[in-house]
């Protein structure tokens, strides 16, 4: 997933829409088990889109695209930092330590 090249920063539109689709997946999460386990199955999808279309992140040769962009890191943030900051809540740095 990493190439070289120069990392640049995403469009705005990408990164407004990286945390509307967060905010969607950790209310959809929370929601229902079911739109949980649908979510994170559009999560593996997304790697494997981002995987084959080589668009993890912009460089100076090759811009991002606005929708895989905002769909995978939506998906990531919204399914991995909701549980990181539960963990902080309940038990401090040493919950978190226990992660690692």
């Amino acid at each position: 997933m990493l190439r070289s090249g120069s990392y640049t920063k995403p469009k705005p539109h990408s990164l407004i829409g990286a945390l509307i689709v967060s905010v969607l997946v950790w209310a959809g999460a929370y929601i229902s088990s079911f739109v949980g386990y649908l979510l994170a199955l559009l999560s593996l999808v997304m790697i494997i889109v981002v995987v084959i279309t080589d668009s993890v992140w912009p460089t100076e040769r090759k811009q991002e695209n606005a929708v895989v962009f905002a769909l995978f890191w939506g998906c990531m943030i919204g399914g991995i930092l909701p549980f990181i900051i539960v963990k902080y809540v309940e038990g401090g740095f040493e919950a978190l330590y226990e992660l690692l």
